[in-house]
Formats: C-alpha cells, structure tokens, sequence
C-alpha cells in the first residue's frame, strides 16, 4: 500500500508539473512573440490555429479519456492490452484521417493564409501519432511528462533564436505543430515495452462507438459553453473590453485549477481498474481521497485569490485591467464545483460506466450558464458571465451528487464533512489576507509577501488542527530526507 501511495504521489507530481510547464512557456514567450510577429502576425496564428483545433478536437473525440481507462482496467493482461490498444488506435488512425482530408479540402478552398494554415495540419498527423493516453493508462506518467519537458524547453529555445519580424511567422508555427508532432513520435519506440505481439487479430476499432461519443459530448459541449460564453459576452455588451476582462480572469482559474485536477488524471486508472475487479472499497477510497485533496488545494486557492486580487491584477496584468479584480474574485469561486465534478466524473461516472449521467448533468448545467448569461450580462457585463459559469458548475453538481445519493452508491454527505477544517483555515487565511492587502502598496515585493503569508497562515491554520494530509506530507518530507542522509552517510 505505502508503494502504491508512492507511486500516486509520484505521477501527480509528473503530471502536475507538465501541465504548469505548458502554462509558464506562454508566460515566458507570450511578450517576445507579441513584439516579434506584431499584430497581424500574431492574429493570423490565432486565428488559424482556432480553425484547426476544431478539426483536432473532433479526431481525438473521446479517445484520450476512454483510452486511458481502458489500459489501465486491461493493463494486467499484455494481450488484452496490446489488442485494445490497437481498436483505439485504428479508430483514431480513422478519425484523424478523415479530419486531416477534411481540413486540407477546407485550406484549398475556403482558407485565406493558405501557406500557413496548411503548416498547422501538422496538428493532426500529431493528433493521429499520439500514444500518451496508452502510457497514462499504463501509470508511466515520468514517460510523457520527459518528452514534454524536452519539446516544451526547445520551444523556447527555439522562438528566441530563429523568431525575430513578422517574416518567421511561418517558422513559428512550423516549430509548434511540428514539435508536437516530433513529441508524439518520440514515445512511440516505448510501446514494445509493453505490448505483445497481435498476430491474427481484427482490430475492432468502433465496438465502444457508443462510450467513446459520450465521452466526447461533455467535452465538447463544456468548450462550447466557454466559447457561448465570450460571444454573448462581445453580443449583448458590444465591448471588447469586456471580453478581455471574462479572458483574462478566465485564463488565471483556469491555471490554477490544474493544481487541484491533475490528480484525477492520475487515479482515473486505478479507480477503472478498481471497478472493474469488483474492488468497490477500494475505489472509494481514491473517491474520497480525490474530494480531500479538492478541499485542502481548491479552498486556500479561492481564498488566495480573491485576497490578493487587488494587488495582483494591476502588478500582473498592467494599467486598464482594475475591472478584472471584480470578475477574478467572483471566478474564483469555481475552484470547489469545477474541482469536485471532475472529481466525480472522471472517478465514478466514467470509472464505472455511466458517462450517459455525466452527459446529461453537463447539458443541464450548460443550459442554466446559457440562461443565466441573457439575464446578467445586461446588467452586470463580463462579471454576470462569472456568476453564470459558477451557478452553471453547481448545477452540475448538484446534478452528479444527486444521482449517486438517491442510487446510494457512496455516501455524498462526507464529502461536505470532510472540509471543516480547510474552511476554518481559508476563512483565518482570507480575513488576513483581505487586511494586509488594504495596507499594501501595488508593487511586487507587496503580492510575494501576500502570497507566501497567506500560505503559511493556511498550513499554520491547518496544523494547529492537525490536519491529516499536512501530517501526512510532514512524515513524507522527513522520511524521504532520512533516507536520502542515511545512504550518503552509508556511503
């Protein structure tokens, strides 16, 4: 159990910090590219890069979730594996083939930067090559997060080397599409580490045609709700501003989240594998582990948020942004329901089967964020679309956890008991966050002192209390420096 533990902590820690990786490179080249390519350089990659997610979206469609689960129920067995990993990749050899002629009939007749826009169906031969579904579901996250690490340094290297005027647009985005594309073909020589041969057997690529588009409908239609969201935004208020208000707080939760829902990447194996082997304890116990770690991370994150936003906002984002203060603070409060639905989607819902439920809870609280957004945009700008995402992920919500407690497949109401003590703790750390950020002035040295107090306020809190994940992390820590000492000492 204690190397099971491990390994979990271990792949949350691979998984996480690829996916902050893939946020702080934008950070770091985002000024540079702006400067480099101007404008119009910058809008045509936007822009073409818009019209071919659309294409990429529809060839993976819900194989990257589903081929995951499946690896990680069969991944005890090297011919059950092996013969499933070849139905999901002929279904997406299918399925990025067809999207890729599709796109290139659209670059030759409809396209306007046609020279670009064909560089970026390199997207879809990476879309076609890409394995790393297989090793998540293999539990080999250190294998993709390596390849990522590498192609996402030499992203950098290469935009500050080769990318100077508008006139290397195209060797920008040559290196983004095709790096991808190299980073998809780089893992490929590790699958014969786990695979046998199949000799003799018919792929079966559209079996699970049913789970796969039910996996691929919420998906969709939570990016659609994203997008709803903008355009009604630019339709009712008319304003521009607004937008990049919405955009901007947006794309800080968003950020921040991936701290909070790395894990459930992470378990989706384990909890399919779990089910599958009729381990129901078991898989509860990841469940409620999940909804834990939502609390102690999601919690300190709103309230970290919303306590240093008037500080942040203007250091972070420059003059002309103070609007956001307000919209950040109202987003921050989709930490918890975004957190706690993926949680339980990835973990129950898809783990177990039922993406029908999970579908259909994702409708509702689409068409309330809908609703919601004609009522309070009018009246409350980008900050009534804030309100619409928090109250349409709560639907959600209430949509999930009411299915499983009137089905009493897990009790729903210790996942609520569970986050007295981070509340108590979020709540010390807001109150002295909200005061000491009155007080400081709008400069850098002010929003690191905030961000580190609030922090050790939160973990002080936390463990005064003797909270059992800091506990947990404290044995950890010394252990593993006890060990590490004790094999140099023995050397």
């Amino acid at each position: 159990m204690a190397g099971n533990k491990k390994r979990i902590v271990k792949n949350y820690i691979f998984n996480t910090s690829y996916q902050l990786l893939a946020i702080i490179v934008p950070l770091v080249t985002t000024p540079y590219i702006s400067r480099a390519l101007g404008a119009e350089g910058n809008g045509i990659y936007s822009y073409t890069y818009s019209i071919v997610s659309y294409f990429v979206i529809f060839s993976i469609l819900g194989t990257a979730t589903y081929g995951n689960k499946q690896i990680g129920v069969l991944q005890d067995d090297p011919v059950a594996r092996s013969q499933k990993f070849m139905d999901i990749l002929t279904f997406r050899i299918i399925t990025s083939g067809s999207a890729l002629v599709l796109y290139i009939i659209y670059v030759a007749l409809f396209a306007q930067n046609k020279g670009i826009a064909l560089i970026q169906a390199l997207y879809l031969l990476a879309t076609l090559c890409d394995t790393a579904w297989f090793f998540q579901g293999m539990e080999d996250f250190k294998r993709v997060a390596v390849r990522n690490y590498a192609i996402k340094l030499l992203n950098v290297a290469i935009v500050f080397i080769f990318i100077h005027n508008p006139d290397d647009l195209w060797i920008y985005v040559l290196m983004l599409a095709g790096l991808t594309l190299v980073g998809n073909l780089s893992i490929i020589p590790y699958l014969k580490k786990y695979l046998v041969s199949t000799k003799g057997y018919t792929p079966k690529p559209f079996n699970d045609f049913r789970v796969v588009l039910q996996l691929f409908i919420p998906a969709m239609a939570l990016q659609m709700y994203e997008m709803l969201d903008k355009t009604m935004i630019g339709v009712i208020t008319g304003s521009a501003a607004q937008n990049g208000y919405y955009e901007q707080s947006n794309k800080i939760v968003k950020m921040a989240l991936i701290l909070v829902t790395a894990l459930n990447t992470v378990l989706l194996t384990k909890s399919s594998k779990a089910f599958a082997e009729n381990r129901v304890d078991e898989m509860e116990e990841y469940l409620y582990k999940s909804y834990r770690f939502v609390w102690f991370l999601g919690i300190p994150l709103m309230a970290g948020i919303i306590g240093i936003a008037r500080i942040f906002v203007p250091v972070f984002f420059g003059d002309g942004y103070l609007p956001v203060i307000q919209v950040l603070s109202i987003m921050s409060l989709l930490f918890i329901p975004i957190a706690l639905n993926s949680t339980t989607s990835t973990q129950f819902f898809i783990s177990t089967g039922r993406q029908a439920v999970y579908t259909n809870c994702v409708l509702i609280g689409g068409a309330v964020n809908v609703a919601m957004n004609l009522l309070l945009i009018p009246h409350f700008k980008a900050s009534g679309a804030g309100i619409a995402s928090v109250a349409g992920e709560i639907v959600i919500m209430l949509c999930m956890l009411i299915y499983i407690a009137r089905n009493n497949y897990f009790k729903v109401s210790k996942i609520f008991t569970m986050s007295g003590k981070y509340l108590v703790a979020g709540g010390i750390m807001l109150a002295a966050l909200l005061f000491a950020s009155a007080k400081l002035p709008l400069k850098v040295w002010s929003l690191v002192l905030l961000i580190a107090g609030g922090a050790a306020v939160y973990f002080a809190v936390l463990l005064i209390e003797k909270e059992s994940f800091v506990l947990s992390g404290i044995s950890f820590a010394l252990n593993f420096i006890r060990k590490k000492f004790g094999k140099k000492n023995g050397q």
